[in-house]
C-alpha cells in the first residue's frame, strides 16, 4: 500500500515510525441486527484516514490472515476448531460448544466468522512482529483486540501484542 514518513518526534528527537494494518474486507462482516460492533466503522475510519492524507505518514500493510497455528498459540485448540466449523446454518448442532465458549448474543456466530478472526488476528500479529523487529514504534490494527481476553473467547490480540512487546523488552526474540 502506501509507504509512510512517520509522526511527530518522540523524547529522543526522532519521528515515531507508525505501521498500520488494514484489510479492505474487514468492513464486509456483519455481527447482526442490534449488535453494537459494526466492522464497517473500521472501513469508515480508514476512509477518513486516507481522505485527510494521514496515510502518507503511515507504513500501511494489508495483513496476512492468521494461521490456525498462530491462533492456537493463545487460544485452546478446540476453540479454534469450533470457530473454523461453526456457521449460522449449523450453530444449532454446536449448542454445547456455544455455551462452553460463551458464543451467542454478545459473541455471535455470523457469516465468515473464522475469516474475520483470521484477518483481525493477522493484523495484530503483523503489528506485534513489526514492533518486535523494530520496524515500527507504534502499530495500529483497528480490527484487533475487539473482545474478551480469554483462552476460549474470540480473539484477544491485545494480550498477544502485550506479550510480544514484553518479550521484545526482555530481549527474547520472537519470529513470525
Amino acid at each position: 500500500m502506501e509507504g509512510g514518513q512517520s509522526l511527530s518526534s518522540g523524547p529522543e528527537g526522532r519521528k515515531k515510525r507508525v505501521t498500520y494494518y488494514y484489510h479492505p474486507d474487514v468492513g464486509n462482516y456483519y455481527y447482526g441486527q442490534g449488535h453494537p460492533m459494526k466492522p464497517h466503522r473500521i472501513r469508515m475510519a480508514h476512509s477518513l484516514l486516507v481522505h485527510y492524507g494521514l496515510h502518507h505518514k503511515l507504513d500501511i500493510h494489508q495483513p496476512c490472515p492468521a494461521r490456525t497455528s498462530d491462533l492456537c498459540r493463545f487460544h485452546a485448540d478446540d476453540y479454534v476448531h469450533f470457530l473454523e466449523t461453526v456457521t449460522p446454518e449449523n450453530q444449532h448442532e454446536h449448542m454445547k460448544q456455544l455455551k462452553r465458549f460463551n458464543v451467542g448474543e454478545d459473541c455471535p456466530v455470523f457469516d465468515g466468522l473464522y475469516q474475520y478472526c483470521q484477518a483481525s488476528a493477522g493484523g495484530s500479529v503483523g503489528g506485534a512482529v513489526s514492533l518486535n523487529h523494530n520496524h515500527a514504534d507504534i502499530a495500529i490494527n483497528w480490527a484487533g483486540g475487539l473482545h474478551h481476553a480469554k483462552k476460549t473467547c474470540i480473539i484477544h490480540t491485545l494480550t498477544f501484542i502485550m506479550v510480544m512487546v514484553w518479550r521484545r523488552l526482555s530481549t527474547q526474540p520472537i519470529e513470525s
